[in-house]
C-alpha cells in the first residue's frame, strides 16, 4: 500500500485518499480551527523552553537520588549508628 503524503510512515487510508487516518484527523483540525491557532496550541504543549527542561532534568535526578538514598538504606550491610537512650 502507498504511505502518507505528510508523516510518510503509515499507509494511506485508500488507494484515491492521500493521508492515513491521523493526519487526515490533523487536517480536518487545521481545517476546522485556523493554522494559527492549532499551531499555538502545539507550540505552547509540546515545545519545552530552556528553564522548563532545566526544571524537568532536576526533578528527574531528584527521583534518582532519592530512589539511590533508599536503596542504600534498605541494604542489608547497613547497620545503625548506636545512640544513647533518652530518658
Amino acid at each position: 500500500m502507498f504511505k502518507c503524503y505528510f508523516c510518510e510512515e503509515k499507509p494511506r487510508v485508500s488507494y484515491f485518499s492521500n493521508w492515513c487516518e491521523d493526519c487526515a484527523n490533523l487536517r480536518r483540525m487545521l481545517l476546522i480551527y485556523s493554522p494559527d491557532k492549532c499551531c499555538g496550541i502545539l507550540k505552547r504543549t509540546l515545545t519545552r523552553d530552556e528553564k522548563q527542561i532545566d526544571y524537568k532534568v532536576a526533578q528527574e535526578v531528584k527521583k534518582i537520588v532519592v530512589k539511590k538514598i533508599q536503596q542504600d538504606t534498605t541494604d542489608e550491610s547497613y547497620e545503625k549508628p548506636k545512640t544513647r537512650n533518652s530518658k
